[in-house]
């Protein structure tokens, strides 16, 4: 079996920064991601006003990748480590684990989808990733949010991909219909047509398997403000002992 001083679940910004200052420390590190190096900042760097707006995390991504060795395997125990990899489960001992695991756009209960099986539904980085592989998202969408900055930015980038939008505020109460996909939106009585709805109204932290392990990064700040996210990234350090 194979022993680490630390896991780092997750290789995105938080991940690749905390495994290369602990690298640098003396430590044996081992970092292990379900999708792929760099995270959501990875699906940022092919979508325009995105990639000019994180440029400055982008560009410390790329210089992370090469200097931090990563796995791609999803984690589904921290202690004993367990990863299922392309080649199988493997297991790994390792002194504490570091859930760098960042964060998701939940679509929240409260949505109430008139047909089990519609489709056409997307939280916003869901949305975002379609965008960055090449995917149309629909032909009439509603972005059904509140008002952040990465809001001003999905709308440039909307409209610089010639996306038919709609945008309107949040509401208590939101109905959506149709058959097999979207057809109508009902946001607190008032009516939309549309084939898509794109959902934004806040973000939590991503960690479906409910891996147990220090948070650090997004995972904990749960912000789409990568100053925050480096902030968190940054105490945690200033804090670290071995």
């Amino acid at each position: 079996m194979i022993s680490a001083d630390y896991v780092v679940i997750g290789a995105g910004y938080a991940g690749l920064h905390c495994a290369k200052k602990l690298i640098e420390k003396g430590f044996k590190i081992l970092v292990f991601d379900m999708r792929e190096v760099g995270g959501e900042l990875t699906v940022f760097s092919k979508l325009g006003v995105f990639s000019e707006k994180y440029e400055k995390y982008i560009k410390k991504i790329q210089e992370l990748k090469d200097l931090v060795p990563v796995e791609i395997g999803t984690v589904i125990k921290s202690k004993p480590v367990i990863v299922s990899t392309k080649n199988g489960l493997k297991r790994f001992e390792a002194r504490r684990a570091l859930l760098c695991t960042g964060a998701s756009d939940f679509l929240p209960i409260k949505l109430n989808v008139l047909s089990k099986k519609i489709s056409g539904i997307y939280s916003l980085d869901q949305a975002l990733r379609m965008v960055a592989e090449k995917k149309k998202i629909g032909d009439k969408i509603l972005l059904i949010c509140r008002k952040e900055p990465v809001i001003e930015l999905t709308e440039k980038l909307f409209s610089e991909n010639n996306c038919n939008f709609e945008i309107v505020d949040v509401g208590e109460k939101i109905e959506i219909s149709g058959e097999k996909r979207v057809e109508e939106v009902e946001v607190e009585g008032v009516k939309y047509k549309c084939d898509a709805v794109v959902f934004y109204n806040g973000r939590e932290p991503f960690n479906p398997l409910k891996l147990k392990g220090t948070p650090v990064g997004n995972i904990a700040v749960c912000s789409y403000d990568y100053s925050k996210v480096e902030e968190h990234v940054r105490n945690f350090l200033s804090k670290f002992s071995s």
